[in-house]
């Protein structure tokens, strides 16, 4: 093989390796990406897009109890749930849009005097698939 003919080879593959393995990367950070939650917090107030006063108690007195949820690999647009429980059973189903690859969302639950006790909240993908969960009491 003559000196430009190795040249060119060693140029081909010079500029072809680069290119499979970034194409090769994007693949595989596609295919490992999948929606996930990266913080979840039962609050009494988001400002700001972030929650204040976290807790696992909560008075039935004091308002709305809000459950934050932040998401990381929605790569398209989609939606999760939160499902409320009180005592095991379903309270409410919020549908709560995805926009991006890295989102914060949150629901919100007033509660009344009536509903002291066990509370859960799950937020769950489009297919029903549990992301992350909270439990909490109300006095």
């Amino acid at each position: 093989m003559g000196k430009w003919a190795k040249a060119a080879v060693i140029m081909v593959v010079g500029v072809a390796l680069p290119i499979l393995a970034t194409s090769q990367e994007r693949v595989a950070r596609v295919e490992d990406d999948s929606l996930q939650v990266i913080r979840d917090v039962v609050t009494t107030e988001v400002v700001n897009r972030e929650p204040v006063n976290d807790g696992i108690v909560f008075s039935a007195s004091m308002g709305p109890v809000y459950y934050f949820t932040e998401l990381k690999g929605a790569y398209t647009s989609t939606h999760i749930n939160h499902i409320w429980y009180y005592e095991g059973r379903q309270m409410a189903k919020v549908p709560l849009s995805i926009e991006g690859p890295r989102w914060r969302t949150w629901s919100s639950k007033r509660m009344v005097e009536d509903w002291t006790g066990s509370w859960k909240v799950e937020a769950v993908d489009p297919d029903g698939n549990l992301l992350s969960s909270q439990t909490f009491e109300v006095e």
